[in-house]
């Protein structure tokens, strides 16, 4: 049975934004807003805007566009600062310059690891204690 708990979010964390360590991305932590109304609204005027020219037909617009357009509204609108990344020579990788590579199609799974991040803002994160301990006592 779905639990209630499950379907909450911290809207004031989305908005504010936090830090997220991503696991399965080496540990790379983002600190990020959530999916804020800000960047929808950015992200559905930036696909009309560039839908224009192909009669309006936003299923049209190009993938490298749609990339372009996707990692400046994540750039505008939800990113905050990265940590635990460094370059080829163990250097820290600044805000600036992860934000200039996140433009570079190389590192378009650096764009991916950014929405994964945004996507567990405001979400638990972890077990929740409640939820460990109910198997152990039925067992």
């Amino acid at each position: 049975m779905a639990k209630l708990s499950n379907f909450r979010q911290d809207s004031a964390a989305i908005e504010a934004g936090e830090w997220v360590t991503l696991p399965e991305w080496d540990n790379l932590r983002i600190k990020t807003r959530g999916f804020t109304n800000g960047y929808k609204d950015a992200m559905a005027l930036r696909r009309r805007r560039a839908a224009q020219s192909l009669g309006g037909d936003e299923s049209k617009i190009p993938a490298g566009i749609m990339r372009a357009i996707t990692i400046e509204a994540l750039i505008v609108h939800l990113l905050l600062d990265v940590a635990d990344l460094t370059d080829e020579h163990g250097q820290p990788v600044d805000f600036e310059a992860f934000c200039n590579l996140l433009r570079n199609p190389d590192y378009e799974p650096l764009g991916l690891a950014c929405i994964e991040a945004a996507q567990r803002v405001g979400k638990r994160q972890g077990f929740d204690m409640e939820d460990m301990a109910g198997p152990l006592v039925s067992a």
